[in-house]
């Protein structure tokens, strides 16, 4: 800059206002992505938890019912179906994730 010039050049201005909008417009949108994914994959894990654990108390007592557990934020439905456990839960859209009960 110049010596007697006080204050920003415009030049000065317009890459600070370029560094702003290029964090709003691609990071933060980018961060969100990236966080609801971490939170699709802890809900499915979470899902397969109370899948496993519903199946288990199935096959040991014998019973067939449908039970709803509420983890954090997300609701897991469990369900029989055909032999089938399944486990229903939503994030951002409803997922299903299902067992089949195998006879040895």
């Amino acid at each position: 800059m110049f010596k007697n010039n006080r204050g920003f050049s415009t030049f000065e201005t317009l890459f600070a206002c370029h560094l702003f909008l290029f964090a709003a417009l691609v990071l933060i949108p980018a961060y969100e992505k990236l966080m609801m994914g971490k939170k699709e994959v802890r809900a499915k894990l979470e899902a397969y938890q109370v899948l496993h654990e519903q199946m288990n108390e199935a096959f040991i007592n014998g019973t067939t019912s449908s039970i709803k557990k509420k983890r954090g934020e997300i609701t897991y439905v469990f369900n029989w179906r055909k032999q089938k456990g399944c486990v229903s839960y939503k994030v951002q859209k409803k997922e299903t994730i299902c067992f089949q009960h195998v006879e040895r």
